[in-house]
């Protein structure tokens, strides 16, 4: 399906871009098997392109459903992605408006400490979709914060009283962000929240770190200072 529209995406001067009318059309072409075309539909709509006829087998729901396992966590990841970059831009806003944002989740401090492992290739039908997993030198905020919030072993109870994620490796602090809610993967979690690469945690050692081999671990910063 990616050598589908491989012919849509083109470089620019802003980065790549996508010829998302043309993958609409795509969505529409009944030669294609039904998991594609509910597939590039969803991702032709998120991106604003109307691609349903109003046939009930075009809606949302019914292309969600018509989807296995590891698209609909590809999907759900580029959602989640977009309602957190939607949010960081509000506070960037905030920022250089020199108005306060309160926000209560990145003051928090109960936390959740993940402990990432070197980088190598993810489980084949990875539940967030991704390609590689654990930690390298040199990835971007947004990889970091993708790899360290998902998908691990925890009590959901305790993730969902805590208000910080921190993703640590070897010890260092790399990534912290805000845990807004989880999705539930079998018998493992995914955390749903928002990076916050300027946190002054990152760089630092970890808070939680401990001789334990389970990589993740919780307590309250307070009681640490």
């Amino acid at each position: 399906m990616l050598t589908k529209i491989a012919g849509f995406v083109h470089d620019g001067q802003d980065g790549p871009w996508v010829e998302w009318a043309k993958v609409a059309d795509l969505a529409q072409q009944l030669a294609l098997p039904r998991t594609d075309r509910a597939f590039l539909g969803i991702c032709a709509e998120i991106a604003g392109f109307v691609t349903s006829t109003g046939d009930l087998e075009e809606t949302f729901g019914a292309r969600w459903d018509t989807l296995d396992g590891q698209h609909q966590a590809v999907i759900a990841s580029v959602l989640t992605a977009s309602a957190q970059t939607k949010k960081a831009e509000e506070f960037a806003v905030y920022q250089r408006l020199g108005v306060a944002a309160h926000d209560p989740l990145a003051e928090g401090t109960r936390a959740v400490r993940v402990r990432l492992g070197p980088d190598i290739p993810a489980v084949a039908n990875d539940a967030l979709g991704r390609e590689r997993v654990g930690f390298r030198e040199r990835l971007s905020n947004h990889e970091v914060w993708l790899r360290g919030r998902g998908v691990w072993r925890m009590q959901p109870d305790r993730v969902l009283t805590s208000q910080l994620l921190i993703i640590a490796n070897d010890g260092i602090v790399r990534m912290v962000g805000t845990i807004d809610g989880v999705t539930i993967h079998g018998d493992r979690v995914a955390i749903i929240g928002r990076p916050l690469p300027h946190h002054p945690l990152i760089g630092k050692p970890d808070p939680l770190d401990n001789t334990s081999q389970n990589p993740v671990a919780y307590g309250d910063l307070s009681e640490l200072s």
